[in-house]
């Protein structure tokens, strides 16, 4: 018996420091009936369900307790092409001496199958920046005469000079600022291949002039070239304006991201969603599956984007909450707000879920489901993990990168030796141990070679890390 207590305080001090343990979802109907369970609630466009993570958290801790929140976008009817919502998109390029040759090639290439893709009530917009910012085509209608016009003028576009990032981008949001239209599905798409290095230059600063587009209901995709871009910048500008980012090693893949684009602007079922928590006096929310989060007050305000039609999104908010004495908190009632059509739709009536610090260390042990808290390991903490190691490699720290892989695994290890999941247990063996390799080889070789795979295993690292965790595979 001894030796059991021994376990189970160890357990709990394991659960007590690592949010993923503590992250899981009732077995059982989302709808309720355990204390820990949530709530749905939706229309005929959108469906939200939550489950609260588990509904205890031990005294002394850190208090931190998550909380797995899924968004289903319905599945809207095929429709006929006369009543397709109209698309505008903003493709905002590069052509800074970097992007010559193969780069610049591939990017004519693909603006022009995009020409050939948009019907005569889409419009497209064109930007360009080097040293400056150059407005190529204004929004223009795809009629067959201006497809032609259009076309000419791309293929003359040439690579050279700097990169003023910032001018373009603003450039290419300001064209939808000056001309609202809230009866047509639009968005920015930055493309660059290198370090902003005229005009603003800050990420953050970038980030929130991207973040008007939450406000404008457009959004603001972002598409990295090479293995010379600032991989963070282009993340922060797609997450600030609800887009999406893109890594190609092979500028030849432009086009299928330009018709993936395209084809999602097509079948929205939900745009500008966010996400509005109200947060008790003592709770904060640490993290929101690495969408971006907006304090206002004591509202925490998280915007996600837009849902395309059947989609399904899931991601793990988390929260912490004061440990120094026993008491019971709220985590807010969610409200989820989105646009359709023109109009603020809102889906309230979530009930506002509850957790409790105790002072009892079995009661906070039979919190854990193994099925769910080896789902929150293996993609929401573990891509927590592959965006750190991806900043270690950047920064040529291969002993720091392992060292918080060693960390991952045994914290992990050692609870799922009481937690027993088998998905835990396969991923340890698996995934692990492939990224411990991955870093080991990045750094073997002659200095040269090690610079260019230290460039591309970062970057394909924080790429995942970015899909999985947002779940925007």
């Amino acid at each position: 018996m001894r030796t059991y207590k021994k376990g189970l305080i160890v357990i709990v001090a394991l659960i007590a420091v690592t949010s993923a343990a503590l992250a899981m979802i009732g077995a059982g109907s989302s709808m309720g009936g355990a204390d820990r369970a949530g709530g749905q609630v939706g229309d005929q466009r959108l469906m939200v369900d939550t489950t609260l993570a588990q509904d205890k958290v031990l005294k002394g801790s850190d208090g931190r307790v998550a909380l797995a929140l899924a968004l289903t976008a319905a599945t809207l009817p095929e429709l006929r092409e006369k009543t397709v919502q109209p698309v505008d998109l903003a493709i905002v390029l590069d052509r800074s001496g970097s992007m010559q040759g193969a780069k610049i090639e591939a990017a004519r290439l693909a603006v022009l199958r995009l020409m050939e893709r948009l019907g005569p009530r889409d419009r497209l917009a064109l930007v360009t920046y080097s040293d400056g910012v150059q407005l190529v085509a204004p929004l223009t209608a795809m009629d067959e005469g201006s497809r032609h016009r259009l076309m000419g003028i791309v293929d003359q576009i040439f690579a050279d000079g700097n990169t003023n990032l910032g001018g373009g981008l603003r450039q290419g949001i300001d064209l939808f600022m000056g001309a609202p239209a809230a009866d047509r599905q639009r968005k920015v798409i930055l493309i660059s291949d290198g370090l902003a290095n005229q005009g603003i230059t800050d990420p953050v600063a970038l980030g929130q002039i991207a973040a008007a587009a939450t406000d404008h209901h457009f959004a603001v995709s972002t598409v990295g070239v090479g293995l010379d871009f600032n991989e963070l910048l282009m993340t922060t500008i797609a997450d600030q304006g609800t887009g999406r980012y893109y890594f190609l090693e092979d500028p030849m893949v432009f086009a299928q991201v330009f018709e993936k684009e395209f084809q999602q602007a097509r079948q929205v079922a939900a745009s500008g969603v966010v996400l509005r928590i109200p947060l008790e006096k003592g709770v904060t929310l640490t993290a929101a599956g690495g969408y971006p989060i907006r304090l206002e007050g004591d509202l925490a305000v998280i915007p996600i984007g837009n849902l395309v039609s059947g989609e399904a999104r899931k991601l793990f908010l988390n929260f912490q909450v004061p440990t120094d004495q026993a008491r019971t908190f709220a985590l807010g009632k969610i409200e989820l707000r989105y646009d359709r059509g023109g109009q603020e739709q809102i889906l309230a009536g979530l009930p506002a879920l509850t957790v409790a610090c105790v002072d009892n260390p079995q009661a906070v042990v039979a919190s854990v489901d193994k099925d769910t808290w080896g789902e929150q390991v293996v993609r929401d903490e573990y891509n927590q993990l592959k965006e750190e190691v991806a900043e270690e490699v950047r920064k040529g720290d291969a002993q720091a990168a392992q060292r918080r892989i060693q960390s991952y695994e045994a914290r992990n290890r050692s609870l799922n030796a009481q937690v027993g999941s088998a998905a835990v247990s396969d991923h340890l063996e698996n995934e692990v141990k492939r990224l411990r390799q991955s870093v080991s080889e990045t750094f073997a070789g002659p200095p040269a070679a090690v610079a260019a795979k230290q460039k591309q295993t970062s970057k394909a690292l924080q790429y995942e890390s970015y899909q999985e965790r947002r779940d925007k595979k």
